[in-house]
């Protein structure tokens, strides 16, 4: 056997191989899917988990180079045809956010890092860092009440000016547990909206301090001529953003009513609505077999 000739065949084994190791972790997002569609009882027919199980023999225990090319591409078409109708059946819950909300999933960092950032699911990463960041919220509170004990000093009134800021992200802080918490235990919390909830604390904290400092600055205002009123404010307007975000637009469209045209408003049918639901959807997926099951879904309504 020449030399070119052992090179095309090592590569064609090396192509089967990975495409084995494809179809198997395919199949193993698969079972995690099914799985939960079973704790949650969502499975119909029941008869399905057989017919998966059945391909994992072909996927798993048959050498793919003793499949003919007619057997592979049934199993690959009925592990996806398998895959698109029970993540329909699980819908909202999808892989990424089975994966993100795992209590059995571990990863390796060492131990300073695992105590701060966390070593599991992405979810309970996020949960962690958030309680350190109450931690250190709390602190500079304790600290602040500290020190106004005490003379005035440039490190008091500081704190005295960061204090509605602190509490503004304090409000974020516990609305987003509160959001959170309930998509973590119903496990639809997507990995993708843990990076944008940063944002939302960020948010809170400028909101917070941007409205106390607004107020203050009003003529003959008596709301604030306390602490407690300040911490109110700042804790309510970090809690609420887009009360705020809503307020702020009012106000605005309030004094200058004709810079901006009224858009008129549309009535969409139920129909019209599901398929705009379904194409934002879309747009937001990186999953392919996710973004199939939406196309199929769009091809029914259309």
């Amino acid at each position: 056997m020449s030399e070119e000739q052992q090179s095309i065949d090592d590569q064609s084994i090396t192509n089967i191989n990975e495409r084995s190791a494809r179809y198997q972790a395919r199949y193993l997002a698969l079972e995690e899917l099914l799985e939960f569609a079973v704790e949650s009882g969502k499975l119909e027919p029941l008869e399905l988990a057989v017919e998966v199980k059945q391909l994992k023999q072909i996927l798993f225990y048959t050498p793919i180079e003793d499949l003919s090319f007619e057997e592979i591409c049934k199993a690959e078409a009925q592990l996806e045809q398998y895959y698109t109708k029970i993540a329909q059946l699980i819908s909202p819950v999808s892989l990424l956010t089975l994966r993100a909300t795992n209590e059995n999933y571990q990863i390796v960092r060492p131990w300073w890092q695992a105590l701060f950032l966390g070593a599991g699911s992405a979810g309970r990463n996020f949960f962690r860092q958030l309680f350190w960041v109450a931690i250190l919220l709390i602190s500079l509170m304790f600290v602040r009440q500290y020190m106004t004990l005490d003379t005035e000093t440039k490190h008091s009134e500081f704190l005295k000016f960061i204090e509605p800021f602190l509490y503004g992200a304090l409000g974020a802080l516990i609305y987003l547990y509160k959001s959170l918490t309930e998509r973590y235990i119903n496990r639809t919390l997507h990995p993708k909206e843990l990076y944008t909830q940063w944002l939302r604390l960020f948010m809170g904290a400028l909101v917070g301090g941007l409205l106390v400092n607004l107020l203050n600055v009003v003529p003959d205002n008596q709301m604030l001529n306390n602490a407690i009123s300040s911490i109110v404010v700042g804790f309510l307007a970090g809690y609420s953003v887009e009360f705020f975000y809503n307020t702020l637009d009012k106000a605005i469209h309030a004094i200058t009513p004709y810079t901006t045209l009224a858009q008129p408003t549309i009535n969409m049918t139920p129909q019209q609505v599901q398929i705009d639901n379904l194409t934002k959807r879309l747009m937001e997926m990186n999953n392919e077999a996710d973004k199939e099951t939406i196309r199929r879904l769009l091809e029914k309504l259309v």
